[in-house]
């Protein structure tokens, strides 16, 4: 997804620029909520076995929880400039190349939204009508933000994969040449030996008709040999390359 496809999901989502305004005057006031709200969520991480895992110690988990408040304090302000679309790309980027799945980041996400879409309930000395503009605008931006995260996340994947089968036929084509020079070796030597048998340079006398008949027949084994390696060949090159197309 280049920044053009974004700013097209970005109005199709509806996030009017009142709307954001709204959801960043909302977000600057709820910083503290937000940072209790990630607090919250990765001392959970910290405590699951499975989770934890994902991180080295809990200086790392630190830092991604603050790179995660940063992503968030981007999300309400509702720019949705470069710097916001690459913050998502990343997020969905590392979860992918990491091995975290896409069930366990909406398990997270999920928690987050919800605390902040109940506080945002509670207006707190806003209108009604305030309260309802900013879920509205939280809703679709955190919507709007999964389905970054989740896209660049397949995008990784699908890398991965492209690089994966490169590979592959990589070492499959290498292993398919030499094991076809190898053959091709092996044909020239049984050619040698029809030659011979066919002509022996040893006796002044002709070939007998069974050794003629012997020389011929493995010359034309030879020869259909050497026709379906090159078929082979063939097949297996445009074989490759529409794996490395795929």
């Amino acid at each position: 997804m280049d920044f053009a496809e974004f700013r097209q999901l970005v109005d199709a989502m509806g996030l009017t620029q009142d709307a954001c305004e709204e959801m960043d005057r909302w977000g600057h006031e709820r910083a503290p909520r937000l940072k209790k709200a990630l607090l919250e969520l990765y001392t959970t991480i910290a405590e699951s076995p499975d989770l934890s895992a994902y991180f080295a110690d809990i200086e790392q988990l630190g830092h991604v929880r603050q790179k995660q408040y940063e992503h968030w304090r981007s999300l309400l302000t509702g720019l949705f400039d470069e710097t916001y679309l690459e913050s998502a790309r990343r997020i969905g980027h590392v979860h992918c190349s990491i091995g975290l799945e896409p069930h366990a980041f909406l398990t997270g996400y999920a928690a987050v939204l919800s605390k902040l879409l109940r506080d945002a309930s509670r207006p707190a000395g806003h209108s009604s009508a305030s309260a309802d503009t900013v879920i509205d605008a939280l809703t679709r931006a955190a919507l709007l933000d999964i389905g970054v995260a989740l896209t660049s996340y397949s995008e990784a994947e699908q890398s991965k994969a492209r690089h994966t089968r490169l590979k592959f036929s990589n070492s499959f084509r290498l292993t398919m040449a030499q094991t076809m020079t190898e053959l091709e070796q092996s044909m020239d030597r049984l050619n040698q030996a029809a030659a011979l048998l066919g002509n022996p340079d040893d006796t002044p006398q002709a070939p007998t008709p069974d050794t003629a008949a012997l020389a011929r027949s493995v010359t034309d084994a030879s020869a259909m040999v050497s026709a379906q390696l090159d078929d082979l060949r063939a097949r297996m090159d445009a074989f490759m390359a529409a794996a490395c197309e795929a």
